[in-house]
């Protein structure tokens, strides 16, 4: 099957329209390969298969058997009557089988020809969250990435901060598909925090967004409270104006957007999360509520540190340090024995209460 990905980055609807319906009717995994037709790349394989074919439509299907000549369909139901036989698609991997976190492919096709269709961007405000979270429940966070970054292309936001993004970034580079990535720059980062995010920048020749607090927000805040407030009023207020806020605009253009959370960070706050919901708090330019995607939900923090091992990527010097989850320079410090992960951040309140606000509202 040949796809069509526009110069923003985003599939065309046509394209995403005939995926589902031969997902549906039972042909996808019959697609044995997706190849891309990209805007403005003349050398690309799909504009070199169009120009071959003499094709000048997209999606169109190429048929090779038993020898003969290609067949080459520009009508997807014409291909489906004469260029394809029903079959059931194979069953979804089950979720006790090991996902393992070192495995890097640059194969679309063979990361997500399992996946259902019950994530489609022509349907997203209808989609069914119970469904898609029990079809993602059973892909690997690559193949998750895969699917996300297949549907959205640029309209895919991937959150940048700390070791669980960096291997999200690694992925969704690994995959060959489109997406975006930004980075939220509160002002008071560790200097090793700023190093790292320039590292992993030229590391993968990555466009990286940054978004600053509001000046707006942010002066009238430390003229009435004092630069460290947070000691004695809680952290909230301060997050609102560094992190909440200007995640909101850096959401402003998507309609997706990719975090690194995993349940095992902080077992007072994230066990309950999901795979895919929607974001309630964050709208696009449009109006609609965003999808989050939590690929890592599963994860361990061993199976983190593996894959970032396994394939010597970069992360953040500090956790050479002693620290395991990195966050604003006066709220993070290397948790003692015993502690968990969060309970270095914002150790001062009670851990009910160490969110950010960005993911999670702490309990008031």
């Amino acid at each position: 099957m040949i796809k069509k990905i526009l110069q923003d980055g985003s599939p065309c609807d046509k394209c995403v329209q005939a995926e589902g319906i031969l997902r549906r009717r039972g042909y996808w995994n019959q697609i044995d390969r997706v190849i891309y037709v990209k805007d403005g790349e003349e050398n690309s394989e799909g504009v070199e298969l169009a120009r071959k074919h003499g094709v000048k439509v997209t999606p169109f299907f190429i048929v090779n058997e038993n020898g003969e000549a290609p067949r080459v369909y520009t009508s997807l139901f014409e291909f489906m009557n004469k260029g394809l036989v029903p079959a059931p698609e194979s069953p979804p991997r089950t979720s006790h089988q090991p996902k393992h976190p070192g495995t890097r492919s640059n194969q679309y096709s063979n990361l997500a020809s399992n996946i259902g269709s019950e994530f489609e961007t022509r349907a997203v405000g209808d989609i069914d969250i119970e469904s898609a979270n029990r079809r993602y429940s059973t892909l690997s966070p690559r193949e998750i990435l895969a699917h996300a970054q297949g549907n959205f292309g640029k309209k895919l936001a991937l959150a940048f901060s700390g070791a669980e993004d960096v291997v999200l970034i690694d992925m969704a580079c690994g995959n060959s598909l489109p997406f975006t990535a930004f980075c939220l720059d509160t002002g008071r980062l560790h200097p090793e925090t700023y190093n790292f995010i320039e590292e992993i920048r030229n590391h993968y020749n990555l466009t990286l967004e940054i978004f600053t607090p509001s000046p707006a927000m942010l002066q009238p805040f430390l003229r009435e409270k004092g630069i460290n407030s947070f000691y004695q009023n809680g952290h909230a207020e301060c997050c609102e104006i560094r992190k909440v806020e200007p995640l909101s605009r850096a959401l402003k253009n998507h309609r997706a957007w990719i975090t690194g959370l995993r349940r095992d960070q902080s077992p007072a706050t994230r066990s309950r999360l999901k795979y895919i919901e929607m974001d309630q708090r964050n709208t696009n330019i449009n109006g609609e509520s965003l999808i989050k995607i939590n690929p890592l939900l599963d994860w361990s923090s061993k199976e983190l540190w593996d894959y970032i091992r396994t394939n010597k990527i970069p992360y953040n010097p500090l956790h050479d340090a002693g620290f395991r989850s990195i966050g604003c320079q006066p709220c993070t410090r290397p948790p003692r024995p015993g502690e968990h992960e969060r309970a270095a951040r914002w150790w001062w309140e009670d851990e009910t209460k160490r969110e950010c606000g960005i993911h999670i509202q702490p309990r008031v």
